[in-house]
């Protein structure tokens, strides 16, 4: 670095709009969070996008170029425009696709030799890898990993004990010789031994595609039309507008047995079916009845063990084939929304196993 007394880029300029949507997209998923989440609860834990920004930021000279310093990142799109775009198509019902982003997470993306490259270019004398970057409280400790993701070096610590733990799991342990190769094997063994154990018990899928989550809400019995009525107080499944439509069958009218609600997944806000339960009342979903069930026979079928369950939906990721700007084909695997076919409900099957092995336990 020429001079410490130069302005960096973080006096002049930073992108905090889309800033803000990136650290918005890294918390929205509260299954998809960084893995950094999973090692323990921490109360003021910073986005990693942000924090790489602003230590690369703090390094690079005011008049870097902005492209090359949103691509390092992880940026690779216009967030703020893609965010509006996603507002408009919930009022039109446009369908946008399954990542209108077009990039992944920016959280996810490491930084290349590329960008590396181009960062100790911008820095001039003296190595990316002998900067260090100090975090004397560093909590839950994004920016010493992000410093280290992006090659340099970072001197952290915290006052807290568990903190000062968290730092040796988040950025230290990683980094040691096997511990990613071990981690691969386990997993493995891990596979190899279960799967005897689940075999016949859930339907098989296609092997470009991996069953995620069954999704099963709530049910009571209409006390005015016989109706199973699924409870949600909303049925969104993801940003964007994909959910989850009711298709209530009447059968023969209100009394009448085997009234029930299939269920559709759709692509817009619009084509969701509104929510089935709110302030502890339930609303009934079948157009012949519609009447307002009070919290207290809600309450009052569940302490009666009549409250069962319905799967409405299957989350899945499917291996696709891609094709990059420069002509190169890649495999990614993409999050995915279906109704439930019959042989998805496997709650038969599941109680007659447990109630085989309850006496063993």
């Amino acid at each position: 670095m020429s001079q410490s007394t130069d302005v960096r880029l973080i006096e002049r300029w930073l992108p905090m709009a889309a800033l803000s949507e990136e650290c918005t997209r890294e918390r929205r998923s509260m299954t998809a969070l960084p893995p950094i989440y999973y090692l323990h609860v921490w109360w003021a834990r910073r986005p990693l996008v942000a924090s790489r920004a602003a230590i690369l930021a703090s390094l690079l000279p005011a008049d870097a170029d902005r492209e090359r310093f949103l691509h390092a990142i992880g940026i690779h799109g216009d967030p703020v425009a893609t965010r509006s775009a996603i507002e408009s198509a919930r009022v039109t019902g446009e369908n946008l696709g399954p990542n209108p982003y077009g990039y992944r997470r920016a959280f996810t993306y490491l930084p290349t030799e590329a960008d590396q490259s181009w960062i100790q270019d911008e820095l001039g004398d003296g190595a990316l890898g002998d900067l260090i970057v100090v975090d004397p409280t560093a909590g839950g400790g994004s920016i010493p990993l992000e410093t280290e993701r992006l090659g340099a070096r970072s001197l952290a610590n915290d006052l807290n004990p568990v903190a000062a733990l968290l730092l040796d799991a988040t950025v230290n342990w990683p980094l040691l010789g096997g511990v990613p190769d071990a981690f691969d094997r386990l997993a493995e063994d891990f596979v190899r031994r279960a799967k005897p154990y689940y075999e016949g018990v859930f339907p098989e899928e296609d092997p470009d595609t991996q069953v995620l989550g069954y999704l099963w809400a709530r049910t009571i019995t209409c006390p005015y039309c016989a109706g199973l009525v699924p409870l949600s107080p909303n049925w969104q499944l993801a940003p964007g507008g994909v959910g989850v439509h009711l298709v209530p069958e009447p059968r023969d009218g209100p009394g009448s047995a085997g009234r029930v609600c299939s269920f559709e997944t759709v692509g817009s806000a619009a084509k969701q079916s509104n929510g089935t339960v709110a302030r502890g009342d339930a609303t009934c979903p079948f157009d012949d009845c519609g009447r307002v069930i009070d919290g207290n026979e809600i309450k009052r079928q569940a302490q009666a063990g009549q409250m069962g369950e319905q799967l409405y939906a299957i989350v899945f990721k499917r291996r696709v084939k891609t094709q990059t700007k420069t002509g190169r084909i890649r495999w990614k695997w993409q999050r995915g929304y279906r109704a439930p076919r019959p042989e998805d409900d496997n709650a038969e099957e599941i109680a007659a196993r447990l109630t085989e092995k309850l006496p063993e336990w």
